[in-house]
């Protein structure tokens, strides 16, 4: 699961311009006065300039005004957070976790840096730690997007084999957001896998490469290994096939061919 910042409506350059007439205010002669903008309201104009540039593949331009942000208002929890995905995008993954533990400790009931925090956590296999944090974003019955960090909460019971308790998880991810929840369908996949019950797999899997999730090369291969599993050699021979011509060059692909060559 990627993290990712919400992509805002109002283009970079309008932040732009609007930064640059609420700075000039108290320079220009008009006959009613206009309230300028505080420290914090200039910061977030910063920052949303900034998740903005980090949509559009541009980091370091983000990384800058977040830093024009931090000069206006270092207390804000919105910057550690923003500068937390920055690094993640840069592979700076230390300096994510601190960024992110710095969001929560400004702001304990932020659930998305707390749901990022606990993904970082994760990444590093600290497991425990990790499942605090996503508990609190999964208790913010106004975090739009729920079904991460339930998600994650599940992939961590996973991996500690407590599958019963992974696949509510999981299933509880899917049902907050039934075509998003793309990480739950997979593992919820594995978890059918596991029990023999090769329709299920499939059906998840296939909810975990459609739509929103289109492009989840490993979902695809899954169908097969899921095919194969179930002695549908046929319809695993076409899968494996699909997977190698729509993701040529990857890892899935790679093991899709392997796979391919040791059918029946």
């Amino acid at each position: 699961m990627q993290l990712r910042v919400t992509s805002v409506s109002t283009t970079v350059g309008f932040f732009v311009l609007v930064l640059g007439a609420a700075f000039a205010l108290g320079g220009c002669a008009h006959t009613s006065p206009k309230k300028e903008l505080t420290k914090t309201e200039r910061a977030r104009i910063y920052v949303e300039m900034a998740n903005g540039l980090l949509d559009e593949g541009d980091p370091t331009s983000a990384l800058e005004n977040l830093f024009r942000a931090e000069a206006e208002d270092p207390k804000l929890p919105e910057i550690h957070h923003s500068k937390a995905l920055v690094f993640f995008a840069r592979k700076n993954y230390l300096e994510a976790l601190k960024e992110a533990e710095k969001a929560v400790e400004l702001a304990p009931n932020y659930s998305v840096a707390q749901g990022t925090l606990g993904k970082l956590l994760l990444d590093q296999g600290r497991l425990d730690e990790a499942v605090s944090h996503l508990n609190v974003a999964a208790a913010d019955p106004v975090n739009r997007e729920m079904f991460k960090p339930l998600s994650l909460l599940g992939v961590i019971y996973y991996k500690k084999n407590d599958f019963q308790k992974a696949s509510e998880f999981f299933t509880r991810a899917i049902d907050s957001s039934p075509t998003s929840a793309c990480i739950a369908y997979y593992y919820r996949g594995h978890l059918h896998l596991r029990d023999s019950q090769f329709d299920e797999a499939i059906r998840d899997y296939g909810q975990a490469s459609t739509r929103f999730c289109a492009g989840f090369a490993e979902a695809q291969l899954a169908i097969g290994i899921a095919f194969e599993e179930s002695k549908r050699f046929d319809q695993a021979r076409k899968k494996f096939l699909e997977v190698e011509q729509r993701y040529p060059n990857s890892r899935s692909a790679d093991q899709a061919m392997k796979r391919l060559r040791t059918l029946p």
